[in-house]
């Protein structure tokens, strides 16, 4: 049998060399210098890990940041996180402020803040009811996007796609808390190309949207539209041009 990993915990502030761990709990202010192994990493002060992160449990409620590659089985961010490397995590919930340079990986990825990916987002379901800024691609089996703030995304590729924007009091309310997070800006989304086989939009500006059974809904402009199936336009919506393939 393995010998078993030990607990540590940093109340104060204080540094930990890297290692295996069972858990780490940093409340004060704390620094890991190093890769970690740990079952748990909890951050409810302001913890810092120099170097690759692999946690079963992450949870951050106070600030986190990264300096290496992170994996994780689950990852909590209420706080803020900050990672100058990829995210690999099988499930990754956020309602706070998250920001990584590298790709995102994860089986299900669900934020109600705000974030901003430098790279690639792939995920089998991803949903989004904040603003975000994604460099790169999000390629999802299922996109659920709920605007309340400024979303940027270079191109969309999924199955079933489904972009709406606030449609009560309480929604517009939280889209104007998300837009102080996000630096302002209207409750829309921006991106080049959209791809999927079931496709509604809602205040999406985009140039391309091809799609099987397609549905532009009120506030889009949309440049050329391609469908094989179905297309219904909004009479509050701006189609360039349709072309049925």
């Amino acid at each position: 049998m393995s010998e078993q990993r030990r607990s540590v915990s940093i109340s104060g502030s204080g540094r930990l060399g890297g290692g295996e761990y069972q858990r780490v709990t940093i409340s004060g202010s704390g620094r890991i210098d190093g890769d970690v192994t740990a079952e748990e990493l909890r951050i409810s002060g302001s913890g810092r890990v120099s170097g690759r992160t692999e946690v079963g449990q992450i949870a951050i409620s106070g600030s986190g940041r990264f300096g290496g590659a992170v994996r994780a089985d689950e990852m909590r961010v209420s706080g803020s996180a900050k990672i100058e490397g990829p995210l690999d995590a099988k499930e990754f919930k956020s309602s706070g402020s998250f920001h990584t340079e590298g790709d995102v990986a994860a089986e299900y990825f669900k934020s109600s803040g705000s974030f901003r990916v430098g790279g690639d987002v792939e995920a089998d379901i991803f949903k989004a009811s904040g603003g975000f800024d994604i460099e790169g691609l999000l390629s999802a089996d299922k996109v659920e996007i709920r605007l309340a703030g400024r979303c940027t995304v270079r191109e969309i590729g999924g199955e079933r796609i489904h972009v709406e924007r606030p449609e009560s009091l309480g929604a517009a309310l939280l889209g104007g808390l998300a837009k102080m997070l996000t630096g302002g800006g209207m409750a829309e989304l921006r991106t080049t190309q959209i791809e999927g086989d079931e496709i509604h939009l809602e205040n999406t500006i985009a140039d391309v949207v091809r799609g099987t059974r397609v549905e532009i809904g009120p506030g889009c402009k949309i440049g050329t539209v391609e469908y094989t199936e179905t297309l219904k336009v909004h009479d509050d919506a701006v189609v360039k041009e349709r072309k049925k393939t």
